[in-house]
């Protein structure tokens, strides 16, 4: 039985409760059910053997049995009410007293998870399970309910592995997510994405695996049901061909049921992990579990377009850690988008020492949103000038279950070989010759990375050098020889924003009209003391003639009208008239010298490439359209981009008019073809 198969049989289970149950609540009872038939299964074996020696020994030292009889068998949980869901179904008329009396029975990493699920404080001294069952058992539901899970759920280990038991639980929580319209996908990385982050994460760390005695950390900030740690592990072991290497695995979930799952499947492993210390559940943002730790990996696909600006708390703590030496000391992105945070986060965690590489799934706007000296670009510079970013490698649409969206992922590295220094590769996998086409659509999901697609986007990324590939263009169907990997330098992406200026040209004329017609203004104060100068001059004989701004000051001072500097900007706002072919404007009038005046309507910058003389490139790109034009560089800021798109884009001319023409008229003989044989017959 395959994932989807045996997710669909477990989400099937849902028809018992139908009409005693709202969609959006169903998960309440799947779940933790699914979660329980599991832990059955992975006892199941050894159960009675450790129930009665467990029994056999004193009650004042049953705790410490229990401990080491779990240790000596593997395991990490146990229950000691010598009930099962299986044994449950012989007592249908105590159902609900057998059922609180098998909860119980559980250690209390059990219930921690369990309460979870009901939304209960794991941590408490006395934690309520009762919202697992009381309902069904009101409702005269919960025999039948796990009737149907002991019936058709077989989830032995022999028969469901982990990694299959942990796809089975996110393929029933997008079930869940999808019948009511929630997002899906913000719960579920599909599996061979994460299985191509970890091993772009992990590559070049080969040689480490085999030093003696060596552990590994892996961390997820937003670890949802722990795909990406448990890949993580299995995929170091696998590379050091050592099913008993040492991956200590950390994460932090904010949604209470995903962080119970899991927990859950980690402890179902049962290997050497002390989870109450390194799995937590909380807002990473607001609140680090695992602050001042440090770790060898680091993977993520943090939420999309998710506005960290709501929530009052977590805005409160982002912003005191925007400082110098706090998470967010680089910057802080738009409130609508916090993705560049959980980067940030991440990258505050890495081992100085050690070594550190970071996995990421982002969108497309980390890579170009805002503008140089906003804190998108700011932090974008952040990456160059640590020398952190390896490569950004952009995946096909339609890969995730929530979203359509062109997705990249970032590898960052902080012990980058010396030939890497200032350089990143960016790869352009973003084409239907790396996946395949799906049977059936999951939510928005149509294709999947092929194994074909995952090893050569690996070894694109291990030769770390330019390279092309035959692409079907989907609209011609036409193959083109096109390059898909790119390795550019640091400086490619850094530029500097400069401020142009122009001068001011004005022309000054029919001043009386303008000011009366100013007057008929019901908004207009004449007689504001900041109005009467306009009054003033508006009564000067002959104050209508044109003027350029220097004669029309001169003007004034003849007639002996002091002016202000307010009172010339008034002057020339109200009563000037900007013209091409006026005289420019100074910041002295009357001796017509000192700093030109700029029009600020046109105002402009320049983003001018790091690697270009700025004084060459405005003499060649600005000045020739625009002479009288100057730059004013203490408004200078340097800005960071990843022009993705820009970088890849190929021109491939329009079809030509006949072409098309030629293509209609084909179409329209042969569809006169078609209905003159349907009149024949």
């Amino acid at each position: 039985m395959t994932e989807q198969e045996l997710a669909n049989v477990i989400w099937d289970i849902k028809e018992v409760i139908r009409n005693y149950y709202d969609d959006s609540e169903v998960e309440d009872v799947i779940l933790p059910f699914t979660l329980l038939r599991r832990l059955d299964c992975v006892l199941e074996d050894k159960y009675e053997t450790i129930l009665e020696e467990l029994n056999q020994s004193p009650e004042n030292i049953r705790k410490y049995k229990l401990q080491a009889l779990m240790k000596q068998n593997g395991l990490t949980f146990f229950n000691s009410s010598g009930l099962s869901l299986r044994k449950l179904l012989n007592s249908p008329d105590q159902i609900g007293d057998a059922f609180k009396e098998y909860l119980e029975g559980f250690t209390d990493n059990v219930k921690d998870i369990l309460a979870n699920f009901v939304h209960e404080d794991g941590d408490s001294d006395v934690v309520d399970l009762s919202k697992i069952y009381s309902r069904l058992d009101r409702g005269d539901k919960l025999f039948a309910v796990i009737k149907q899970f002991v019936e058709n759920a077989d989830l032995h280990p022999s028969r469901v592995s982990n990694a299959m038991m942990g796809t089975v639980f996110e393929i029933v929580i997008r079930r869940s997510k999808e019948s009511t319209n929630s997002k899906a996908g913000q719960f579920y990385t599909p599996r061979e994405i994460v299985k191509l982050l970890v091993a772009l994460t992990m590559s070049g760390k080969e040689q480490e695996l085999f030093v003696p005695g060596r552990a590994f950390t892996i961390y997820d900030p937003c670890c949802g049901t722990g795909g990406m740690l448990t890949v993580g592990r299995e995929h170091l072991q696998e590379m050091a061909q050592n099913n008993n290497l040492k991956v200590y695995l950390y994460g932090q979930e904010l949604s209470q049921k995903t962080y119970a799952i899991c927990k859950a499947d980690l402890l179902m492993k049962g290997d050497d992990q002390n989870l109450d210390q390194q799995l937590f559940q909380g807002d990473t943002l607001a609140d680090d579990k695992l602050y001042g730790k440090h770790f060898n990996f680091m993977l993520a696909n943090p939420p999309f377009g998710v506005d960290w600006g709501k929530d009052t708390k977590v805005k409160k703590i982002v912003m005191q850690d925007n400082c110098p030496g706090g998470r967010f000391e680089a910057g802080l992105p738009a409130t609508s988008d916090g993705s560049l945070l959980f980067l940030q986060h991440m990258i505050a965690k890495m081992d100085s020492n050690a070594g550190s590489r970071i996995g990421i799934v982002l969108n497309g706007s980390p890579l170009f949103n805002g503008d140089a000296g906003t804190g998108w670009s700011n932090i974008r510079k952040m990456l160059l000038d640590r020398n952190l970013l390896d490569a950004i490698i952009a995946l096909p649409k339609n890969l995730f279950y929530g979203t359509d969206i062109t997705t990249y992922l970032w590898i960052l590295d902080n012990k980058r070989p010396a030939e890497r220094y200032r350089k990143v590769l960016f790869v352009d996998a973003a084409h239907s010759e790396f996946t395949t086409l799906l049977q059936k659509n999951l939510g928005k999901k149509r294709f999947e990375i092929s194994e074909e697609g995952t090893h050569d986007i690996i070894s694109i990324y291990k030769a770390y050098e330019p390279c092309c590939r035959d692409i079907v263009y989907d609209k011609t169907g036409e193959t083109e020889h096109l390059e898909i990997a790119k390795l550019m330098d640091y400086d490619d992406f850094l530029y500097t924003n400069v401020a142009v200026r122009r001068p001011l040209r004005l022309w000054f004329s029919d001043i009386r009209a303008t000011y009366e017609a100013l007057c008929s203004n019901d908004d207009f104060k004449a007689d504001d003391k900041k109005n009467l100068i306009l009054r003033e001059v508006a009564a000067i004989d002959g104050v209508d003639e044109q003027r350029s701004d220097h004669e029309f000051f001169v003007f004034l001072k003849e007639n002996s009208v002091k002016t202000t500097k307010a009172q010339k900007k008034q002057l020339r706002d109200v009563f000037g008239r900007v013209a091409e072919d006026a005289p420019e404007v100074f910041d002295d009038p009357i001796k017509n010298s000192g700093e030109l005046v700029a029009d600020t309507n046109l105002n402009d910058t320049e983003k001018i490439p790091m690697k270009e003389d700025i004084d060459d490139y405005f003499r060649r790109e600005v000045l020739p359209f625009a002479p009288d034009a100057w730059m004013e560089r203490d408004k200078d800021k340097v800005g960071c981009e990843f022009p993705f798109t820009r970088l890849f884009y190929k021109y491939r001319p329009l079809r030509s008019s006949e072409e098309i023409l030629s293509e209609l008229a084909a179409l329209d003989s042969a569809l006169n073809n078609e209905l003159s044989q349907l009149k024949e017959d």
